[in-house]
């Protein structure tokens, strides 16, 4: 995502910093890596025009104008600052009248703490006349950033440990921007390096030997508590530029950044299939402009997203704004999130937690210690605002580029991208154990594994407020039939597992509340002789199985909420009823194997009938009896339960096609005015 920090104008052309020989080299081969690097220099790519002007200077130790080229270029390097000032103090002493030497050794100050110094030599040459207005204004707020280190950049004792999560998946590359998903197993991440699919390449996009490496979307995989060795994402990278920025936590949809010459850079969805990410697909609505967007994060019910944007309008140069989901899918009703969030300056890479309730950002605004430091908001209860944020602090924000930051759902640690001296290479993936985040998540998390015949099933999964209202639907994965669901915490919830022949069943989940909890529901489809499994929870149950007393159905009202009706009301009403083409169907079990239904002693018992099915190539026998009433039909289920049918449940069909309780009502099939 090429995160500049600070872009400066040279006030010379080159070839008037020091004398026409400077730059002009008798190899070819030298001369290119040379003149590669000065274009690299002029992108702002500083850390590669480093590298190839540190070779250079290997070979031409005494070159002033290459130390002088490598000096600028360690501004931006956040493992180069010391070196950098070093060969910027040593061409001050030989040639004085460098060109803005000074204005370049304060920035240098700055980023190696030497906060006093900074100060001194900036507001000196602010009182100089003649500074152009862009070097004006950078060291003024240079100044209000090391006054700001002076305050925040000091050791602490309760400082939270960092650490390098360790090779692999770093490697003597570059990785940066993770994410990770809520249960902290797998984790992507932007890496470029030897292994970028396009290989060297120029600012233009052409394969050149003396150019750069491209980023690329990678995965790891976390086996017996340990990171795998990383992998590219084939369906994602290309010979261009891709690069990670969220993924939701659910871990089904990737948010990756990618640009083009048609617009600044967009933000695309790639959606887990299986085991691996699709193609990404741009995203619709009105995310996306003609301008830069690069970075977002998607809220726990996948309704709402925080995305960054250089359109016009904002408050600054990049603003955080706010969309929601539409009735059509499409993303719209676009709000910047204000003042309280957005500065004059750049504010990107937000990350909402899981619980809904804490904004992780970058902003060069605020009380940055210097260009993107990381940020912390929490929403108020009152009127669902974001409120005024709070430095995270050092030693995770320094004088460079803080940016791109997640948080584990527990919220006690967080992980971030640094060029740490001790890393592997380039930058590195750590992991700070945030004193600051240790404070309870408010968050609970539901995650199991779907199957039917104990074989993986990808099924939908509802879930309800106890309030009526509907907090989202998701998927297993087609091919682990895994689920994993982040709700907020001190909430009731019912999750509906769907299966669109075996029925649907129900869980209850009591969340406590301002705590962090984890629930394992593990649910199977078919097999008789199989149940489901859930931890910390009660209350598994069909559609229809639910006794007389204590329960409800919900059913979608015209406000897109649901309405409670007692299920001892319906009966009532409707129990005798009957419907021309509305048949009752009570499924006593589904068996994989024929001979484990008894089909002979349950055709003596109570006159059923059977169908065999082939789901997944394998034939599937269901057992059932219809009937004309529910009436009917319940009172035959409690007789099957009691003779040791304990699976049976109540479905519906109507002209053909399978309903459930509420699909009835809300469709007119059931009418009544009282409901």
């Amino acid at each position: 995502m090429n995160k500049v920090i600070l872009i400066l104008v040279l006030a010379m052309p080159f070839s008037a910093l020091f004398s026409q020989k400077d730059g002009v080299y008798k190899d070819p081969q030298e001369q290119k890596l040379f003149d590669s690097g000065k274009t690299l220099f002029e992108e702002k790519m500083y850390t590669v025009a480093y590298e190839h002007f540190s070779t250079m200077l290997a070979k031409y130790p005494d070159d002033l104008y290459l130390k002088y080229l490598t000096g600028i270029c360690g501004i931006y390097v956040s493992d180069k600052h010391r070196e950098g000032l070093q060969y910027l103090a040593e061409v001050k002493v030989r040639n004085p009248k460098s060109a803005d030497i000074d204005y370049y050794m304060a920035l240098l100050y700055h980023k190696n703490y030497q906060f006093d110094t900074c100060i001194a030599l900036a507001n000196k040459l602010l009182g100089k006349p003649g500074m152009s207005p862009e070097f004006r204004a950078n060291l003024e707020r240079v100044i209000e950033n090391c006054k700001n280190g002076k305050e925040l950049a000091v050791e602490r004792p309760d400082a939270p440990p960092v650490s390098n999560i360790g090779m692999p998946p770093n490697t003597e590359a570059a990785e940066y921007s993770p994410v990770i998903t809520s249960d902290e197993e797998t984790i992507l991440f932007t890496y470029r390096g030897k292994e970028s699919k396009g290989g060297l390449r120029d600012a233009y996009g052409k394969p050149n030997d003396y150019g750069f490496y491209g980023e690329d979307v990678y995965i790891s995989k976390k086996v017996n508590g340990k990171w795998q060795l990383a992998t590219g994402v084939d369906n994602i990278n290309t010979e261009s530029n891709e690069a990670v920025i969220a993924i939701s936590n659910d871990g089904q949809q990737l948010f990756v950044y990618k640009a083009d010459e048609t617009n600044g850079g967009d933000i695309y969805i790639s959606r887990l299939q299986g085991n691996a990410f699709g193609v990404p697909e741009k995203m619709n609505g009105d995310i996306n402009t003609t301008s830069w967007e690069g970075s977002i994060s998607m809220s726990g019910d996948q309704k709402k997203v925080i995305f960054a944007s250089e359109r016009p309008g904002g408050l600054g140069g990049k603003d955080l704004y706010e969309a929601v989901k539409l009735p059509d899918n499409t993303w719209g009703r676009v709000k910047n999130l204000g003042p309280n969030i957005n500065t004059p300056f750049d504010d990107d890479a937000p990350f909402v937690h899981p619980d809904g309730r804490t904004l992780i950002f970058s902003s060069k605004g605020h009380n940055s210690i210097g260009d993107f430091d990381l940020f912390s908001s929490s929403l108020s209860q009152a009127d669902s605002s974001w409120q005024k944020p709070s430095n995270i602090g050092y030693p995770v924000n320094t004088t460079d580029d803080d940016i791109y930051y997640c948080m584990s759902a527990d919220g006690k640690k967080g992980y971030f991208a640094s060029a740490k001296t001790g890393g592997a290479g380039d930058k590195d993936i750590y992991m700070e154990e945030s004193l600051l985040f240790s404070k309870n998540s408010y968050l609970t998390v539901i995650k199991g594994k779907i199957t039917e015949n104990l074989r993986p099933y990808s099924a939908d999964v509802t879930i309800y407020f106890s309030d009526k209202r509907h907090y989202g639907t998701f998927k297993s994965n087609e091919l682990s039939g895994n689920y994993l669901i982040s709700l907020p915490a001190g909430k009731d919830y019912l999750v509906s597992f769907y299966h669109p022949i075996l029925g649907e069943k129900l869980v209850d989940i009591s969340a406590k509340p301002n705590d962090y909890t984890e629930v394992i529901a593990n649910v199977n489809f078919g097999l008789s002789d199989t149940t489901q499994t859930v931890e910390d929870t009660t209350n598994v149950r069909a559609v229809f199985n639910a006794p007389a007393s204590g329960t409800v159905t919900e059913i979608g009202g015209g406000n897109g909420e649901l309405k409670k009706i007692s299920r001892a009301k319906l009966l009532e009403t409707f129990a005798s009823v009957p419907v021309s083409e509305l048949k009752y169907v009570v499924q006593l079990g589904a068996y994989s194997r024929a001979e484990n239904s008894n089909i002979k002693k349950l055709k003596d018992m109570y006159g059923i009938e059977k169908v065999t099915i082939i789901k997944d190539d394998a034939p599937l026998t269901i057992v059932y009896k219809e009937f004309k009433t529910w009436k009917e039909a319940n009172e035959f289920m409690e007789v099957a339960k009691k003779a040791g049918q304990k699976d049976a449940f109540i479905t519906v069909t109507y002209k053909g096609k399978r309903y459930y309780l509420k699909d009835i009502i809300e469709a007119g099939i059931w009418k009544n005015s009282d409901l």
